[in-house]
């Protein structure tokens, strides 16, 4: 027996929930799995899980072997890529999940260029706008707008987003320009929806670097921002929304921003990862890569002295 690969077998078994599912993670059969937690606790002399027909729970011995074997398996994956960061390229395949928005403006057309610099690298990319539990569905890299509060992860902002309201050329040459957040109240204004509260985002501003919040009575709410966003510039409304989701039509003038002075800071663009994954050359090279790709986002959304 392999300890350390029964060791691994066991922690997948306690982080799927179950022995089938850490074997279709594993890639290898559910009696292998049962066979390796088994030769562990013959080991061991001692019963790591409890085992139902219909539950699974750790032993009091089991929590302290999972313990110990996470911490050995974290420092063996950092040895293993401190070592092997020298000597070659990063190789496997990786699995990211960021919101759809991030994907196609910003991650899809950039990653050929990722791909021709690791030629060793498969990607697996979903775009979904959901919270997910990373360990669970099994993902290496995560984007996220806003704030995450799970600890086990490693997360460095890369992108500071703002509330921007913005409309068409058109539009504002048969409306005119708002001059106060108190004006949008007389104009179309096209409200985001939550979707799964089914309430109207308040619209963001500051004054005097204080921030307050206002909802215009709005002309037409939805929950799908990037239709907003289209109707905004096909001459439909006022629209607020974030840096990241407008600098498309705004760099190409298919809209233009509105109430500059009273622009709000919105939550930021973060990429977070798990803790015993941050030395792994294959998650390392992906976060440089996004962290590069926003700071040039970053810069090209500043505007020119």
């Amino acid at each position: 027996m392999d300890r350390l690969d029964a060791l691994k077998v066991f922690c997948a078994v306690v982080d799927a929930g179950g022995f089938s599912r850490a074997a279709a993670r594993l890639g290898i059969s559910t009696s292998s799995v049962t066979h390796q937690v088994g030769l562990l606790e013959a080991h061991f002399g001692v019963r790591l899980l409890a085992r139902t027909t219909r539950s699974m729970s750790l032993t009091e011995e089991g929590r302290r072997c999972l313990e110990q074997a996470r911490r050995l398996l974290d420092e063996m994956d950092a040895l293993e890529s401190s070592l092997s960061d020298a000597l070659s390229a990063p190789r496997g395949s990786l699995r990211v999940d960021m919101p759809a928005i991030v994907a196609r403006e910003y991650v899809a057309p950039a990653l050929p260029r990722f791909l021709a610099a690791h030629p060793e690298l498969s990607v697996r990319l979903s775009a979904n706008d959901r919270l997910i539990d990373m360990v669970d569905e099994g993902v290496d890299v995560m984007l996220r707008i806003g704030e995450l509060a799970d600890s086990s992860l490693v997360g460095r902002g890369i992108f500071r987003n703002r509330y921007i309201c913005c409309a068409a050329p058109d539009f504002i040459a048969r409306h005119g320009r708002p001059q106060h957040p108190d004006e949008l109240d007389r104009l179309p204004c096209l409200n985001f929806v939550y979707p799964r509260a089914r309430q109207i985002r308040p619209w963001a501003f500051q004054q005097d670097g204080q921030p307050f919040t206002s909802t215009p009575r709005g002309a037409v709410a939805m929950d799908h921002v990037e239709s907003l966003i289209e109707m905004a510039v096909r001459g439909g409304g006022i629209v607020q929304h974030l840096t990241l989701s407008l600098a498309a039509p705004l760099r190409s003038g298919a809209l233009v921003p509105l109430l500059e002075p009273w622009q709000a800071d919105g939550p930021d663009l973060a990429v977070l990862y798990p803790q015993r994954h941050q030395r792994a050359a294959r998650i390392k090279v992906f976060v440089d890569f996004v962290e590069a790709l926003f700071r040039d986002a970053a810069a090209s959304s500043r505007p020119s002295a």
